[in-house]
């Protein structure tokens, strides 16, 4: 690296966008997100590898309508690159896609800082399913009314109002050493200059997407060294006793995201990793899975007997099998079971983390977990990790970032 380039980290979550953008060797100086839970997350995490970030904690909203909390959240820093990913429940595909949700138009909020700021790039990181997603109506920054058009589109138009130009790609997690199926939409956008009769400068060099690594990670690879808690458990320590300490437990577990040294934190306490009291009915419909399989194939190849008796809403829940990449990380704790027949049980907070790409050094705070209407107003662990960038995902986005940065 030439300089210490600057970030902006909006919808920042618990981290993991920071800590990949770290990781290159980026300066995070201020972020923000609505989620206290994950606000105390982030917070800890920067304290604790020594790092000072201005942190807002609210609606962007409420940002973006207020030039002094704007100007005060930016500070004198002249910001180089903003990232984020605005919330992602009113695209997926997996949720109800209301079409009133606030959420779909919050990356115009992201856009607005963009505007005020004026960085040389940004990042935006979605579920892919935004990219089928259509608004009947939305509005822009400056007023223009779109109709019956999708959200990337509504993106590179006002982004090129901006003076930005704008592509995106669907880049999966699991290229980039990531042991996740976690396929995601980005966004990269880059400083232009447009001309009258629509000719463009590029005012910087425009980045590109990373190159897939040949590199698979297993889940047996990511996470047989935690396997020695059991139902109902709270481990503190590493029994090193276990695992085939691969070279990705090494890594994770010696940590990649530097503090103010420039050296990696090291920790000896194992954090988030507790497991949750199953009853054996649970414990008995874990070990009917084959590795692979989720719940809804596994009802019907059962006798009517046993159908009824393990019978269960949970379809979606999923046995690993360790051979192979996990399915994506969600934000509930009941979707993945852990591949070990003598040890079925969901996943510690830890567990998920690993699969995330997260340090071990990373400690998630909040609840672990939180049921009913709670989820509503809390971010509990488990829904921190399943929102978050996984760090190695975002480390090769930001590498091709300060490529560009350094032959500009």
């Amino acid at each position: 690296m030439e300089k210490n380039y600057k970030v902006l980290d909006l919808f920042s979550g618990a981290g993991g966008m920071s800590e990949g953008f770290l990781q290159a060797g980026f300066k995070i100086v201020s972020a923000t997100d609505y989620s206290k839970e994950a606000t105390e997350t982030y917070i800890n995490r920067h304290k604790q590898l020594g790092h000072d970030v201005n942190f807002y904690s609210g609606d962007i909203r409420d940002l973006t309508k207020d030039k002094k909390k704007l100007k005060a959240f930016v500070g004198n820093n002249s910001i180089d690159v903003i990232v984020g990913g605005p919330p992602c429940q009113g695209f997926s595909l997996s949720g109800k896609r209301l079409a009133d949700d606030i959420r779909n138009t919050l990356f115009l909020e992201y856009l607005k800082i963009v505007k005020f700021v004026k960085p040389e790039y940004f990042v935006i990181e979605n579920v892919a399913g935004l990219l089928s997603y259509k608004f009947e109506r939305i509005t822009g920054i400056d007023g223009e009314v779109y109709e019956d058009i999708c959200p990337q589109e509504v993106i590179k138009k006002e982004a090129f109002k901006l003076g930005y130009f704008v592509k995106w790609d669907i880049l999966n997690a699991k290229s980039y050493g990531v042991p996740q199926n976690r396929p995601r939409v980005i966004f990269l956008g880059h400083k232009i200059r447009r001309y009258r009769g629509g000719n463009v400068k590029d005012l910087v060099t425009p980045p590109n997407f990373p190159l897939e690594k040949n590199i698979v990670v297993t889940v047996e690879d990511a996470i047989s060294d935690l396997n020695f808690i059991g139902n109902g458990e709270v481990k503190i320590k590493y029994n090193n006793n276990y695992g085939n300490k691969s070279t990705y437990q090494k890594m994770l577990r010696h940590g990649l995201t530097p503090g103010m040294n420039d050296k990696p934190l090291k920790e000896n306490t194992l954090f988030n990793h507790q497991t949750s009291k199953h009853n054996m009915k649970t414990i008995e419909r874990f070990k009917l899975l084959m590795p692979g399989e989720s719940i809804g194939e596994l009802l019907p190849r059962l006798s009517n007997e046993l159908r009824e008796e393990y019978f269960t809403k949970k379809f979606r829940c999923t046995k690993l099998n360790k051979n192979d990449i996990s399915p994506t990380v969600l934000t509930l704790p009941d979707d993945i079971v852990h591949y070990d027949h003598k040890n079925p049980r969901i996943l510690t907070v830890r567990e998920l983390a690993r699969l995330q790409s997260f340090d071990d050094s990373f400690e998630f705070k909040g609840k672990r977990t939180t049921g009913g209407d709670r989820r509503k107003y809390e971010t509990p662990q488990y829904t921190q990790v399943g929102n978050a960038v996984p760090p190695l995902f975002a480390r090769a986005i930001a590498e091709e970032i300060i490529s560009a940065l350094n032959t500009k």
